[in-house]
């Protein structure tokens, strides 16, 4: 294997190439920056010697370059050898700086972070930007093939650039050069099932991958193909893509697939653009031409980006004007999450005017106090035949009483010997002591009515205290207050920020200007081409980067240029005029907005849905102590008549009770 020297290097036409410090790496190589031009153009220089074939493939497309490919790809420019003549081991191409892979454009979690100041408009500028992209690849013949969210780039401006460029299929008179990876959910429903990616492919293969990008990039990351599917099987997305079931498509249902929950489609667009992507996956778009071309996707999202409106309630989201409300307040408010920062506030609410409206709800105060010790009712009298039943039971229970003594005593003095006997009339005294009357039945009535109006008061208690009392208002109320102290925390640290921003207004006005002044301006006589590159491989390009901490870094440094490069500083720092009407930057509170909008927005939405419930609670325990109360309080009386129903007829056993003892112990005494 021949060894790659890192350093040295000729292009095509043999003039040197000397790498600086490396930028990046894949499996298949390195990418440096040149020493010569870092800003504009790098290098990649690959770990293994290429084939014949690939080789050939990096010069034809470095011999079809132009402006158009360069300025929306990463195209070989030029391609690299270790000596005149020699094979190819790598090549130069446009530098693209501050661009970040698509991925982290549509998906709201990675866009806040990465592009916070990205709203839908931004959105749907870099999908029209995609395509215009697509179109220059596909207007000289070529192929991208591996359509994936790795090798596309978007700026802060929603430009669009395509890395990779090597593995783009390529056409010669006489030869084709394949693309030979792919990713599955890019990869049309036609590839699928292929076994390996060394195929002919035509530009509507990419169309179907650019159609799910662009999917993607209007409907924040969601994949066209991955939705609910409501069979009893497993449904991966490739075998979904492979059987054309478009989650937000019109015949989505026939196919058991619905888009996921807390998601937008196709409706929040006009239809004409919804169409498009009908046509993108359907079967007939399997057939040569079948998908939207590039130029189509240009042609319906340059006319609609002008076609936005801004929403009333809040003024970072932007939708089509065509709806008759914001898709996605509605969004935000069903999901729970913040779709787009602000760029100016870190929150929407007024809480004084909020925490006012909290004070303006009456609270329901401590439940009425219901309870069947409240009422004093007359008992239900026993009726004669009870009183006189009971009356009997006394004089039964004497007999009872007297036949059990008599045979005791006959035992005793043994008048009574036989067993049976003995036994015949203890079982007769048992029967008329214990024999029950109609008082029976009616202690029974009495005390199931009891039992009833206990069970049936305990419901309505339990349901009068739970549903009209206070407890859910004061627990909600509570959550408001920690709410509030939440929300005063987070304004408080925004504050803090601002002033702290305020107050080192001069150092970043200073730092700014610094910035200004590049290394390579200087007029320092020792600072020669090779030392620049130098300190600029090291990050020194401009004197904001001249510190001694940074200077130590650079190995060898002369420490005569490093006190030349300080006092050079210095001079600087004195010339500069500091101008404090600027104030801070809004960039600078951008940011800072950015970082606390996050925390503020759950807290917010919970506030301001948290007071329409605590007015709720308020309402519905008013509703339910009117229309409870006679309820409980009827349960209540009933409990407390039953109760003294069932007392008087205690009340009467106990006196005969208390009776019957009293004969039985005068006839004891008087024997």
């Amino acid at each position: 294997m021949v060894t790659v020297p890192l350093t040295h290097f000729l292009d095509s036409h043999g003039n040197s190439i000397r790498l600086g410090k490396r930028i990046g790496s894949g499996g298949e190589g390195d990418v440096f920056e040149l020493l010569t031009s870092p800003d504009t153009t790098v290098a990649k220089v690959y770990h293994k010697p290429l084939d014949v074939q690939k080789q050939e493939k990096l010069r034809l497309m470095a011999r079809g370059c132009n402006d158009e490919l360069k300025g929306i790809s990463a195209w070989p420019t030029d391609v690299l050898s270790t000596r005149s003549g020699g094979p190819v081991v790598g090549f130069l191409m446009p530098r693209i700086a501050d661009a970040e892979p698509i991925h982290k454009v549509y998906g709201p979690t990675h866009r806040k972070e990465t592009f916070p100041h990205a709203d839908w408009r931004f959105l749907v500028r870099a999908a029209k930007n995609l395509a215009a992209a697509f179109y220059v690849i596909h207007k000289y013949g070529y192929v991208i093939g591996d359509v994936n969210e790795g090798n596309i780039l978007v700026s802060d401006k929603a430009c669009v650039r395509l890395i990779d460029c090597d593995s783009f299929q390529v056409r010669s008179d006489d030869c084709l050069y394949y693309c030979e990876v792919g990713v599955a959910q890019f990869t049309p429903p036609e590839l699928q099932k292929s076994t390996n990616f060394r195929l002919a492919r035509s530009a509507n293969h990419d169309n179907f991958g650019l159609a799910i990008l662009i999917f993607q990039l209007l409907f924040l990351g969601r994949h066209p193909f991955s939705g609910v599917y409501s069979g009893k099987e497993d449904m991966p997305l490739d075998k979904a893509i492979a059987e054309f079931r478009f989650a937000y498509g019109r015949n989505a249902g026939q196919r058991s697939m619905a888009p996921p929950p807390n998601s937008v489609g196709p409706a929040i667009i006009p239809g004409h653009i919804a169409e498009l992507f009908e046509l993108a996956f359907a079967e007939s778009g399997t057939k040569n031409g079948g998908r939207p071309t590039a130029g189509d996707w240009w042609d319906v999202l340059d006319p609609f980006e002008g076609k936005l409106r801004r929403c009333q309630s809040d003024a970072v989201h932007h939708y089509y004007v065509g709806l008759s409300s914001c898709p996605w307040c509605r969004l935000e408010e069903t999901s729970g999450v913040l779709i787009f920062l602000s760029a100016d506030t870190i929150t929407k609410i007024d809480l004084r005017r909020e925490w006012q409206k909290v004070e303006a709800i009456h609270p329901p105060g401590p439940i009425p106090v219901i309870t069947p010790d409240l009422y004093r009712l007359r008992p239900a009298p026993l009726v004669p035949a009870v009183r006189r039943s009971l009356a009997f039971r006394k004089f039964r229970q004497v007999i009872g009483v007297t036949i059990a003594l008599s045979c005791l005593v006959f035992a005793i003095i043994e008048v009574i010997t036989d067993p049976l006997e003995i036994l015949l009339l203890g079982i007769i005294a048992i029967a008329l002591f214990f024999l029950p009357g109609i008082e029976d039945k009616e202690r029974k009535q009495r005390w199931a009515a009891l039992d009833t109006a206990g069970y049936m008061w305990r419901l309505w208690s339990r349901k009068w205290t739970e549903e009209a009392g206070d407890e859910a208002f004061l627990t909600q109320l509570n959550r408001l207050k920690d709410l509030r102290n939440a929300y005063e925390d987070i304004d408080r640290q925004y504050r803090s920020g601002l002033l702290a921003l305020e107050g080192s207004v001069r150092e970043r006005q200073m730092n700014q200007f610094l910035k200004t002044q590049p290394v390579d301006r200087t007029t320092l006589p020792r600072l020669g081409g090779g030392l620049l590159a130098t300190l600029k491989a090291g990050g020194i390009v401009s004197a904001a980067d001249v510190t001694p901490s940074a200077l130590r870094r650079i190995p060898r440094l002369d420490p005569g240029i490093t006190g030349e490069l300080i006092a050079w500083r210095e001079r600087l720092e004195k010339v500069f005029l500091y101008d404090p009407s600027k104030g801070v930057e809004r960039s600078e509170i951008r940011a800072l907005v950015h970082r606390f909008q996050p925390q503020m927005r759950p807290v917010e939405r919970e506030l301001v849905q948290g007071i329409a419930r605590l007015s709720r609670i308020q309402q519905d325990v008013s509703k339910k102590r009117v229309m409870l109360r006679p309820s409980v309080e009827k349960r209540a009386q009933e409990l407390a008549q039953a109760k003294a129903d069932y007392r008087i007829f205690e009340s009467a056993v106990e006196e005969a009770i208390r009776q019957d003892i009293q004969a039985i112990s005068k006839r004891l005494f008087s024997r």
